[in-house]
């Protein structure tokens, strides 16, 4: 079922009205949401908190399950390649977990559980055949997994190691990510810090984050559009009103971060850069940016997870089995 709306934005700055197009799509009746989000052709795959990994057909309302059962650990994230579905699960002895995307099949423990029972992974991406994951540190280590053709996957050294209190959110998945085969990732929690490495793991360079240091709070996501210019959001979860040191931006590859002029509208688990503009999305809604994250412009109030997109649209997940479908902005007007 897909329910429309019509919001229609004035702008401040133009006499000119423009429409955003925003439909809820049902893709499941029952209570649960989904950390991880993935879209291939007119389907929408989704890891949800129960476990399942769900396949949504957009032309025809239609979902199936691609789990043998539902009772697996939460899945955080999903990542699609070639024909298969890589879904992160978050939980004690965590693991990625790999399925075919045109149907059921057993699943595939790609990190042996055997590595450590203490294991809870926070991000995964997938560039190409290259993989990187990144977990909680385990004795004041992070623990850092990556794969150069997605059947052999094994430990990052040199370790590299943490402060105290500081660790990655599950909140979406988006802490990792990997462009031109750089490596990124972000950690929060007492201490919030930006790393990168260029030679695959074997050296990092990092920065620190200016958020404030607590457990709830620090950089919940990373959306950086090449090797130079990116974007943080986080805040605090126990605070999702609060916009007080929610975004950062960098120019200079994550070197140095500066503040937005007018951030986003609250504490953001996702941020997201397609076509010109970065979306965030949290507890209170989904805002979006022109200008490189320097202001934020609200689109939606609805409580979302994280994004994907195809050429028309920005999908997030939201809650009791649904999806917020949205028109692209038009960066033209």
């Amino acid at each position: 079922m897909i329910k429309y709306l019509l919001i229609l934005f004035v702008s401040l700055q133009l006499p000119t009205f423009f429409a955003q197009e925003i439909a809820i799509l049902q893709y499941c009746n029952k209570p649960i949401h989904a950390r991880g989000i993935a879209i291939k052709g007119h389907f929408i795959f989704l890891g949800n908190n129960n476990g399942e990994v769900i396949r949504y057909n957009i032309r025809n309302g239609k979902s199936n399950s691609l789990n043998p059962k539902d009772t697996f650990p939460e899945i955080r994230d999903l990542a699609l390649n070639r024909n298969t579905v890589y879904a992160m699960q978050s939980a004690d002895n965590s693991s990625i977990l790999k399925l075919k995307r045109d149907r059921p099949t057993e699943l595939i423990h790609l990190i042996p559980l055997e590595l450590n029972p203490k294991l809870f992974l926070d991000g995964m991406a997938i560039e190409n055949k290259e993989a990187l994951v990144m977990g909680d540190p385990i004795d004041h280590v992070f623990s850092l997994f990556h794969s150069g053709d997605l059947k052999h996957w094994e430990l990052i050294t040199p370790t590299l190691s943490s402060f105290d209190g500081e660790a990655g959110f599950a909140a979406s998945g988006s802490t990792v990510q990997i462009i031109n085969g750089v490596y990124y990732f972000v950690s929060g929690g007492e201490k919030s810090r930006f790393f990168k490495s260029l030679d695959k793991g074997l050296t990092w360079i990092h920065s620190e984050l200016p958020y404030k240091n607590s457990t709830a709070s620090g950089a919940f996501s990373l959306a950086m559009k090449d090797n130079n210019n990116g974007i943080v959001v986080g805040g605090d979860y126990l605070a999702p009103n609060s916009n007080e040191k929610v975004c950062f931006i960098t120019k200079d590859g994550g070197l140095h971060w500066s503040a937005s002029t007018i951030g986003p509208f609250g504490y953001r688990s996702c941020v997201y850069f397609t076509d010109g503009v970065y979306y965030a999305c949290g507890t209170n809604g989904i805002d979006y940016s022109k200008d490189n994250g320097a202001t934020w412009i609200s689109l939606s109030h609805d409580n979302c997870f994280s994004f994907c997109s195809d050429k028309k649209f920005i999908y997030a997940s939201s809650t009791m089995g649904r999806i917020i479908r949205i028109s692209k902005v038009d960066t033209t007007k």
